[in-house]
C-alpha cells in the first residue's frame, strides 16, 4: 500500500512537471518487475472501458444484445490490455541502445507503469458516469477525446523526465506508444467481430 501512494505522490508530482516526483518510485530492478503489477490496479478501469465500448455498440444497434458476443469480446479485450501493456517496453528493449536511452530505460518503465494508474482515472470517472447514464453518448465520447489529449501531454511529460530525453526522442516514444496502443485496438476489434 505505502508504494502504491507513493507512486500515487510521485505521478502527480510529474503531471505538475516537477523531476522531484522521480524519487517517489522504486527504480531498482526489483522495483522494475514490480511495476508490471501495476496492470492489476487497472482491472476497474479496464471493465468500465468495456463495458463503455459494449453498451455504445448496442446503443448503436451494431449487435442485438441477446446475440453480442461476449465471450470472444472479453477474451479480445483481455488479450488487447496485455499485448497493450507489455508492446512498448518489449519495443522500447529493442530499440533503447540505437536511440541513446538505455541508461534511463528501467526508471521509464517503472514509471511510465505506475503512472498509468494516474492517466486511467480521468478515463474511469467518464466510463463510470456514462454507465450509470449520467451523461450521453456523444458526452462519453467527447470526454474520451479530451483525456487522450491530456494523457498523451502527461506521456511526454514522463518521457521527458524519467528518459532525460531530447524532445525529439521523447515525442518519438509517445507516438510509438500511441501508434502501438490504436494498432492493438485495431486487431482487437478483429479479434472478436
Amino acid at each position: 500500500m505505502g508504494e502504491i501512494r507513493a507512486a500515487l505522490d510521485g505521478s502527480w508530482l510529474l503531471l505538475r512537471s516537477r523531476p522531484e516526483g522521480m524519487a517517489f518510485f522504486d527504480q531498482s530492478l526489483q522495483g522494475f518487475w514490480r511495476s508490471f503489477l501495476v496492470i492489476f490496479l487497472l482491472v476497474p478501469a479496464f471493465l468500465a472501458s468495456g463495458l463503455t465500448e459494449k453498451k455504445l455498440f448496442l446503443i448503436q444497434n451494431l449487435y442485438h444484445p441477446d446475440l453480442f458476443p461476449d465471450g470472444a469480446y472479453w477474451t479480445a479485450q483481455l488479450v488487447g490490455l496485455s499485448m497493450d501493456w507489455l508492446a512498448l517496453p518489449l519495443l522500447l528493449a529493442v530499440v533503447a541502445v540505437p536511440i541513446g536511452i538505455s541508461h534511463r530505460y528501467v526508471p521509464f518503465i517503472v514509471v511510465r507503469n505506475w503512472t498509468s494508474l494516474l492517466a486511467s482515472m480521468p478515463y474511469l470517472i467518464t466510463y463510470l458516469l456514462f454507465l450509470m447514464g449520467f451523461i450521453s453518448p456523444a458526452i462519453t465520447v467527447l470526454l474520451s477525446l479530451s483525456c487522450l489529449v491530456a494523457i498523451v501531454w502527461y506521456r511526454y511529460l514522463i518521457a521527458r523526465i524519467a528518459l532525460q530525453a531530447t524532445i525529439s526522442v521523447s515525442i518519438g516514444v509517445v507516438v510509438l506508444d500511441l501508434l502501438l496502443t490504436l494498432v492493438i485496438g485495431q486487431l482487437v476489434g478483429l479479434m472478436w467481430g
